[in-house]
């Protein structure tokens, strides 16, 4: 089933190398955010059906941003993905919905196509 995916990362490379990877599997990209702040409103813009979310970001943390979209009412599904760094080793519970996934980075391609065909 086609998707419609917004990515958010705060690094370029990142979201260019996640773009390839989704557009691969036949999924459109409706938007690309580089901070949660610019998540908030393009989730709200755009509605997508799955939300690829990094964790650690400027201005508004991934878990900041999916709170707000939650808040919304937002449904997407998000699939979060976070580095070897990151101060969540996983997402907070009330998060982790149904639907929603958890990558660490470096992910292989086919835990990402897994997630977005859940």
């Amino acid at each position: 089933m086609k998707r419609r995916v917004l990515i958010v990362d705060d690094v370029a490379d990142i979201r260019h190398m996640l773009r390839f990877m989704v557009e691969r599997e036949g999924h459109v990209i409706v938007a690309e955010a580089a901070n949660g702040v610019e998540a908030v409103e393009k989730y709200r813009e755009h509605r997508p059906d799955v939300t690829i979310m990094d964790i650690d970001m400027p201005l508004m943390t991934g878990v900041e941003a999916a709170r707000e979209i939650r808040d919304m009412g937002g449904s997407t599904r998000i699939v979060f993905c976070s580095g070897g760094y990151s101060k969540f080793e996983t997402p907070p519970q009330e998060l982790r919905s149904e639907g929603s996934t958890f990558l660490r980075k470096p992910f292989l391609p086919a835990q990402l196509y897994q997630a977005l065909a859940a």
